[in-house]
């Protein structure tokens, strides 16, 4: 397992770096604007992760198109019309149970990006994949497009594999990787990193000692030190969860 660096979460009450503030509920939306020349993302009171789950049962078993990306007008923010945004994969999968472990035999995140493959390929992540930037030309690790008036939703797919007739008790455990954020918008650089970490059959209280040991490997932001210079300037960015068809 690749070690990661511990970042020093710097905050002041309820508000966060790169000048946007912790939202008080949780939320499964990886929600950003641009700022500064940089696309700036919302992280919650856990510091810079996003939660996700995959259902032991039914239907949905191994399947979650949670955390989506948003950047929505009514909510404050909006991007440049048609602009497209992509993830960059930036580690291995990792995987936590009462402490990080080997990832189980064979287990793997699919990714099922926007539009599907064949026109995207999926994207696989596991304990060998290592880092994977995406791309505009061609098509890697797309998420979507604005609308013409800059709104953005767009919600990916996401499966645990392997995947049985029902879950398997030696896989339950916190999946997650590093990951960042692009657009082709001319003069808007990546924002920081954060993570992905998603529960399979963990009880709650274990899941968030997870998520709080997937956020301590996150690198620490590059505009820190400026950031905390306009902390106490930075106002609320308020968000509400709701569905929308993704771009």
């Amino acid at each position: 397992m690749k070690i990661w660096s511990r970042c020093i979460l710097a905050c002041v009450s309820a508000f966060c770096v790169s000048g946007i503030a912790y939202s008080e509920d949780g939320h499964s939306d990886v929600e950003f604007v641009y700022e500064d020349g940089k696309i700036a993302v919302e992280f919650g009171d856990e510091g810079a992760v996003f939660e996700g789950e995959f259902p032991t049962e039914g239907i949905d078993l191994q399947f979650t198109s949670e955390p989506g990306f948003a950047s929505e007008i009514e909510e404050g923010g909006g991007i440049g019309a048609d602009d497209q945004i992509v993830y960059n994969v930036m580690s291995e999968l990792l995987f936590w149970k009462d402490g990080f472990q080997a990832v189980p035999d064979s287990a793997q995140l699919r990714v099922v990006n926007r539009p599907p493959s064949p026109l995207v390929p999926d994207t696989l992540i596991s304990a060998i994949t290592g880092a994977q930037p995406g791309s505009f030309d061609p098509a890697i690790n797309r998420v979507g497009a604005a609308e013409a008036n800059g709104d953005f939703h767009s919600d990916l797919d996401f499966f645990l594999e392997p995947k049985g007739d029902a879950a398997d008790p030696s896989m339950f455990g916190a999946y997650g990787f590093m990951v960042s954020i692009s657009t082709d918008a001319a003069g808007i650089a990546d924002s920081d990193q954060f993570a992905m970490v998603y529960n399979f059959g963990l009880e709650e209280e274990r899941f968030e000692e997870g998520v709080g040991a997937f956020a301590s490997l996150v690198p620490e932001p590059s505009s820190a030190l400026l950031s905390l210079l306009a902390i106490f300037g930075a106002l609320p960015f308020v968000r509400r969860t709701r569905n929308r068809t993704s771009s």
